[in-house]
């Protein structure tokens, strides 16, 4: 009877193990992808937390911060799931959250930020529900660094430190190419494919449940304006902000001039049908984007007029910020402040380009990864197929080849043994008299 007692409990252990290494390797794993996946929302972030506390930190600390804490998470994540460096995976994620818990605890009580942005875009969770969570994964963690060793693991020694490398390869190039160009899938409102002209019943829609105030600013007095009240010319319009309500996610984005959005305008000058082809340059901060791409956004502006398009320059600043870049980029097309949350929702990075067709976005990718050259090159053919970067393809060929080389690994592990195994068996009789 006990020792039936005795198996019963280790049945138990190893389900519970097994439940608990994939329930919390595959929640770090999708932390840590989400993170990689778009590093640059993940540093306007952890930006968001410096603000509020009044830390001043080089971006490029944030930015190693972001790829450091996205590879830890995904990671040791992975190999917690797959049973792999069975004790110090354990060890790695309780360091984590003995920084997350109480740090979450903050956010629940204080509400500083309005999600703690730990599955990035991915998932929104509200603060008190980051916390409960991570109150979970640390107790798991904690029966899993007392019981983990007990289950076998998928690789042993021999190849684990090769599953660990090829795991930490996978998620620094998804990161990079997320930070590079732009993130391999994209989360955001105005992804790929999306129309940027919201249709007339969607804006009567979003009228009656989001109310606006307009922000005002005149020799150094700022006020605030309902829509009914906007003020005479000889005030300056600064930004609008939500009041109450919500933006539909499917709303087009808004330029606001005097209070009213002229988006529709800019994408459908003559009124009624978009422009085939379109350009949008995004800067959210223009104070940082590199003097030089002021001949590539030149470039780039001469290159769509030609085929009949527009290229527009959407800022955020005031009205100095904006007659500075005008200034130094010598820019012969249209530049409108925008909201700095909504151009870093358009696209990623301190300069971005999105290519536009019909009013549709079909891409987006950083100005530092355009070739300079490329509008040279391929003024014969099409637009998209001149710079776009591919992602789906991409990051389809990128998850198989991390998934082929993990299979190889596993079936070298179950094949390592048994050629050992045959290697040291001495030789029958039978076999030495045939020979």
């Amino acid at each position: 009877m006990e020792r039936n007692n005795e198996i019963l409990r280790r049945r138990i252990t190893t389900v519970a193990v097994v439940i608990l290494r994939l329930a919390v390797g595959a929640t770090f794993i999708i932390s840590g992808w989400a993170k990689a996946v778009d590093p640059w929302g993940t540093v306007y972030k952890i930006s968001e937390y410096l603000d509020v506390w009044g830390l001043d930190i080089p971006r490029a600390l944030v930015t190693s911060v972001t790829f450091l804490l996205s590879a830890w998470e995904f990671v040791w994540g992975a190999l917690l799931l797959l049973g792999t460096y069975r004790r110090v995976s354990v060890i790695a994620l309780l360091l984590c959250m003995a920084a997350m818990l109480p740090l979450t605890l903050y956010i629940a009580v204080a509400s500083p930020v309005a999600d703690c942005g730990c599955f990035g875009d991915l998932v929104k969770v509200s603060n008190t529900g980051t916390f409960v969570k991570n109150v979970f994964l640390t107790a798991a963690l904690i029966y899993l660094l007392v019981v983990n060793t007990r289950v076998s693991p998928v690789y042993t020694p021999h190849t684990q430190w090769i599953a660990g490398g090829v795991l930490t390869f996978y998620i620094l190039i998804i990161a990079l190419i997320g930070y590079n160009i732009q993130p391999l899938v994209d989360f955001r409102r105005f992804s790929p494919g999306t129309s940027l002209m919201p249709a007339d019943d969607e804006d009567d829609a979003a009228e009656d449940n989001a109310e606006y105030e307009f922000i005002y600013s005149r020799d150094g007095d700022t006020r605030s304006f309902t829509a009914d009240e906007v003020p005479d010319s000889t005030w300056t319009f600064v930004e609008r902000r939500l009041v109450s309500g919500s933006e539909s996610i499917d709303d087009g984005l808004n330029v606001t001039v005097d209070g009213t959005d002229i988006l529709p305008d800019i994408l459908a000058p003559d009124g009624e049908t978009p422009l085939a082809e379109q350009f949008i340059v995004t800067l959210p901060q223009p104070a940082e984007v590199d003097l030089s791409f002021t001949n590539l956004i030149n470039d780039l502006n001469d290159y769509i007029t030609e085929r009949g398009g527009t290229l527009t320059a959407f800022i955020a600043g005031d009205s100095a910020a904006i007659a500075r870049w005008m200034d130094i980029s010598m820019a012969s097309y249209d530049i409108y402040r925008v909201e700095p949350n909504l151009i870093k929702e358009l696209a990623r990075g301190t300069a971005a380009l999105v290519y536009l067709r019909d009013g549709t976005v079909i891409w987006k990718r950083t100005l530092s990864s355009i070739d300079p050259a490329a509008t040279g090159r391929h003024t014969a053919s099409r637009l998209d197929e001149a710079l776009d970067p591919e992602p789906n393809e991409m990051l389809r060929y990128i998850n198989l080849a991390l998934a082929a080389i993990l299979v190889v690994l596993w079936l070298v592990d179950l094949l390592l043994p048994r050629a050992k195994s045959a290697q040291a068996s001495p030789s029958s009789p039978e076999t030495d008299k045939e020979s």
